[in-house]
């Protein structure tokens, strides 16, 4: 996530902490605290004023130029499943259960917060497809406790996939390689295949351990093409 989207993130995280402090009526002099969930970082990098994790350092840059000081201010609560997925369910219990005042999280994470944070306001820092997880009833009026960004991926996932069948040779296939957090940008470049007579290979990425071994695999499948899928596989796929 690029740094600009993120001082934008900490623009709408610090305006929803401020509906909290009208709403509660609470003392100015309350230190708030906000609950982070990463997806390909580990919790240690995400501790601190001066985190190692980039996205959240970026974070805490927007929120020091709004005016806002760690400690003083606000102070983070950053988790993650250092790459399993499942974890999700047991960290936001975790975050709840330590009475955050906001939590900013990326797509995979969602589902697990709809679930288990109904009642602690969520800042969606670039999700797949807010109206098709179910978070937001629309972008427009979102009428629940999730706010943020959309980053389009279903929709981009099929453009992509169109532009890659213009330059695959013949009617080879195209490998796809998604997670468990990029489902629907899946089930959506699936679906647009089939109705174009497209054959696809899934590669199914539950840990970032998985994407050589899956690589090799749409290789030996003699896939014309690969199309990555989630924020966590495209990285790592484009800096091989």
């Amino acid at each position: 996530m690029h740094r600009r989207a993120f001082v934008a993130g900490g623009m709408t995280v610090l305006g929803t902490l401020t509906e909290c402090r009208v709403a509660r009526a609470q003392s100015s002099r309350k230190v708030y605290r906000i609950g982070m969930l990463s997806v390909g970082s580990s919790t240690a990098d995400m501790a601190g004023p001066q985190p190692r994790n980039p996205t959240t350092s970026s974070l805490l840059i927007g929120l020091r130029e709004l005016g806002y000081v760690y400690g003083e201010h606000f102070v983070t609560e950053g988790r993650s499943p250092e790459g399993q997925v499942e974890r999700f369910p047991s960290l936001v219990a975790e975050l709840v259960r330590l009475q955050v005042d906001v939590i900013v999280a990326a797509g995979p994470a969602l589902a697990a917060l709809k679930q288990g944070a109904s009642t602690i306001p969520v800042v969606m820092a670039g999700a797949e497809d807010p109206v098709g997880l179910g978070v937001v009833k629309s972008l427009a009026r979102p009428g629940t406790n999730f706010t943020g960004l959309s980053n389009q991926a279903v929709e981009l996932t099929v453009k992509r996939l169109e532009l890659l069948k213009e330059i695959v040779p013949g009617g080879a296939p195209v490998a796809v390689l998604w997670d468990p957090g990029s489902l629907l940008s899946w089930k959506a470049s699936n679906t647009a295949a089939q109705q174009r007579g497209w054959k696809l290979l899934s590669f199914e990425v539950r840990d970032i351990g998985e994407i050589e071994a899956a690589i090799r695999a749409a290789t030996e499948a003699r896939a014309g093409a690969l199309l990555p899928v989630g924020t966590r596989i495209s990285a790592r796929t484009t800096r091989r």
